[in-house]
């Protein structure tokens, strides 16, 4: 499955663009769909600035309001029930549509796994099936895996990974969509055996329609656990790792989806020097396609992103500094940053709802949500065209 660039040509930018000036370029993307976004970005710098933008996203929703949804699913969990909801910077696409939403599977109790960055395919689980395959229950051949598309309602069920073996980390990807292409996607499934000192990896194909084994990674399993949804930036998945012995410290975990080859990256050592005061202050994001590394300490946080990734010796940068004194950042964390929607804006979740902050403006947009304890939030874009996967793949 082809990767999509993460960045601009470099030297030609300008003959890329094609002379147009840059609030025409900015008009003109605004109104092409989320697959020909993507390819855009491949153009040129130029090309790929405008949609990271913080006035882009409403305007090109509001524009192609019967095509495009933007925002995202957060996940909680009472009383042993997952729950996940919707959420928009733009009220009116959760009010307007409430169709998406995950009530049209077939189980009544599931949770999110992942979601692909194009296509708006989710992986999801039903919690009950699962947990029971895992105990050895009478449901352990039942099918309990599904992708699905939210915002056109469609799912198919997938055969099971080896369910016996607990999951430490998922991720999905899927293809952006072509002339006549189909929805192809793939799933990677990490979980831990029962030696515990390795992940068994496994990957799931829609065009061979099985799980196939992939080599084993090695690391150690718990450092992986409960690490929260990936981060896709350069073609890879990344998960921040928390250390595997004592007195280590913390790194990044990167898959990349094509070659299926796995390494760790090193945080920034301005960050390592403060491991104790940053502790559980970190947050892997991405920022216009570069993967970059949040850290929140006190009332601040600090934007770092890697310069030259993919390099033996990468190199981090930091970004930006943004005070968050207006938002009652507290030690202990009454709201934890989730996401930067742009270089501008970041997404909050508290107990009780989710907050849009602009850091320049330091405007808020703030929306309740219907349950408490968030615990997990994936960032969903989709357009409304069917799903054109045919069911016979799967």
């Amino acid at each position: 499955m082809s990767s999509e660039p993460e960045q601009g040509n470099g030297a030609g930018d300008d003959e890329h663009s094609g002379g147009l000036p840059e609030d025409q370029m900015f008009e003109m993307l605004t109104r092409v769909s989320l697959d020909d976004l993507s390819a855009c970005r491949q153009v040129s710098a130029q090309w790929r600035r405008p949609p990271y933008e913080p006035a882009f996203s409403a305007l090109h929703c509001r524009r192609r309001a019967d095509a495009v949804v933007s925002g995202y699913f957060v996940q909680g969990m009472a009383r042993n029930r997952y729950s996940a909801t919707f959420v928009s910077m733009h009220p009116s696409q959760a009010d307007a549509d409430p169709s998406v939403s995950l009530d049209f599977l077939p189980s009544a109790h599931v949770r999110v796994e992942a979601v692909s960055a194009h296509r708006g395919l989710a992986c999801c689980v039903d919690a009950d099936a699962d947990a029971a395959a895992r105990m050895g229950g009478k449901t352990s051949s039942a099918r309990c895996y599904y992708a699905c598309k939210p915002a056109t309602r469609q799912w198919r069920a997938l055969p099971n990974p080896r369910l016996r073996f607990p999951t430490a980390v998922t991720a999905m990807v899927a293809r952006p969509a072509g002339a006549g292409a189909a929805a192809d996607f793939k799933i990677l499934r990490l979980s831990v055996p029962t030696l515990r000192d390795h992940l068994r990896c496994e990957i799931f194909d829609s065009r061979r329609r099985a799980w196939r084994r992939s080599a084993d990674v090695m690391v150690w399993p718990e450092s992986l656990v409960a690490a929260g949804p990936a981060v896709r930036a350069h073609g890879a998945m990344h998960w921040l790792r928390w250390p595997d012995r004592v007195g280590a410290a913390e790194d990044i975990f990167a898959f990349d989806m094509k070659s299926e080859a796995w390494r760790l990256i090193v945080l920034p050592p301005e960050v390592e020097d403060r491991t104790d005061r940053w502790a559980g202050k970190k947050k892997l994001v991405t920022v216009e396609g570069k993967l970059c590394l949040v850290v929140t300490v006190d009332e601040e946080a600090e934007v770092w992103v890697i310069a030259d990734y993919g390099r033996q010796q990468e190199r981090w940068e930091k970004k930006m500094a943004v005070n968050l004194k207006n938002l009652g950042m507290q030690e202990g964390g009454a709201l934890i940053l989730r996401d930067l929607c742009s270089s501008e804006v970041a997404f909050f979740n508290s107990v009780y709802g989710v907050i849009w902050y602009d850091f320049w403006r330091g405007e808020i947009a703030e929306v309740p949500v219907h349950h408490k304890c968030i615990q997990e939030v994936f960032k969903y874009e989709s357009d409304f065209g069917p799903w054109d996967i045919d069911e016979n793949k799967i």
